[in-house]
């Protein structure tokens, strides 16, 4: 199976760069900048999700519980800059939360380790 991540951010110059990093890494990358076409992927062609909290559209925690439903095991992250005192506490209890901008790299080395897992 290919090694591939979901990169969901309404904003498109976070979008790129996330994508941009983990492309270098050797990894394939499907961008969705919504809940609505995040929601379209299917999650068992996915290695992994870094996911934004706040997608303009609705919630992160919505696309992270509709790809946990397909697959269960499936390692969630979220890569966001809404304040950790705002974040749903859901968002946490699908797996890391990384602070947009300044954890960038944290985020890209998380991606990583599930690609080799």
């Amino acid at each position: 199976m290919a090694r591939r991540v979901l990169i969901a951010d309404d904003s498109a110059v976070a979008r790129v760069t996330v994508a941009r990093r983990v492309r270098a890494a050797g990894l394939e990358v499907v961008e969705h900048d919504s809940v609505a076409a995040a929601s379209t992927v299917d999650a068992s062609t996915l290695t992994c999700a870094l996911l934004d909290f706040d997608l303009g559209d609705g919630f992160g925690v919505d696309v992270a519980a509709r790809l946990r439903a397909a697959e269960a095991t499936l390692p969630i992250a979220f890569f966001t800059s809404t304040n950790k005192d705002e974040l749903d506490a859901r968002a946490e209890a699908f797996g890391p939360v990384f602070a947009k901008p300044d954890e960038l790299d944290a985020a890209i080395d998380w991606v990583e380790r599930q690609s080799r897992a």
